[in-house]
């Protein structure tokens, strides 16, 4: 838990510090909203460590069961740990967008009006309930990986949060990047999925690759970034009023 907070702080510093420097839109930095970010953010992480407290000792009383690949190739594990981890988070993001019930609060994670990469935090508890519940249920339950390859595989979604919701400007004219766009996440993908048009916009689902929105027929990219963002009918900006889904008047 230590290493992931300290991974999680790092990748949000260094993507602020980034996009500070080189910012895709002005200003830099929205300080309020960033500070409704990582408090909410923070209280939520206390939250997620009680449901994970929880969630580790229903494991134990489950016991065996799982599907076991610890004797596999650690490179193995690691893939496969990847790509079923990102493609049942792709699937879940969707269905949060799809269902008007989970939509209301996945809402509060599309009030941010001004990305950076902070606004990652910024959430609902459900949202967070959910979250917490697809790595639990995928390699708690049903898969059984090393620790040692189940942590990196965590950690490089949690630097990808930071690094896709970063206010940072990057020429996907040059053939080196055009060629991450293809396959992996980045802000300029990951703002037309915040675009405050999205009731023509709605996809970019993928939370590390963006393969899985070219398959599935949910890429909504376009050349250029998106004007606005946030919500049509905007939600009330405070820790407490996100929480409770207070319309802003």
């Amino acid at each position: 838990m230590v290493v992931k907070l300290a991974v999680v702080g790092g990748s949000i510093g260094l993507f602020l510090a980034l996009g500070a420097l080189s910012p895709r839109v002005q200003p830099p930095v929205d300080w309020r909203a960033t500070t409704v970010n990582v408090v909410s953010g923070a209280l939520l992480f206390a939250f997620r460590t009680v449901l994970l407290l929880g969630a580790d000792l229903a494991v134990e009383a489950v016991g065996g069961g799982r599907i076991s690949l610890v004797d596999i190739s650690p490179w193995i594990q690691g893939i496969v740990g990847f790509l079923l981890l990102d493609f049942t988070r792709y699937w879940v993001h969707r269905l949060d967008h799809r269902v008007p019930w989970l939509w209301q609060f996945h809402a509060v994670h599309h009030s941010s009006e001004h990305l950076n990469s902070t606004s990652g935090l910024r959430m609902h508890w459900v949202d967070i309930i959910q979250l917490t519940a697809i790595p639990w249920v995928l390699f708690g339950l049903v898969f059984q990986v090393s620790e040692a390859v189940l942590l990196p595989v965590l950690l490089m979604g949690a630097v990808m949060d930071a690094f896709q919701h970063a206010n940072l400007r990057l020429n996907f004219q040059n053939p080196v990047l055009r060629a991450w766009n293809t396959v992996f996440n980045n802000p300029h993908f990951h703002s037309w999925h915040h675009t405050r048009d999205g009731s023509k916009k709605d996809g970019n689902y993928g939370q590390f690759l963006t393969v899985w929105d070219r398959l599935f027929g949910s890429d909504v990219t376009e050349p250029l970034p998106p004007e606005l963002y946030g919500l049509e009918e905007p939600l009330e900006l405070g820790v407490v009023s996100l929480q409770l889904l207070r319309k802003r008047a």
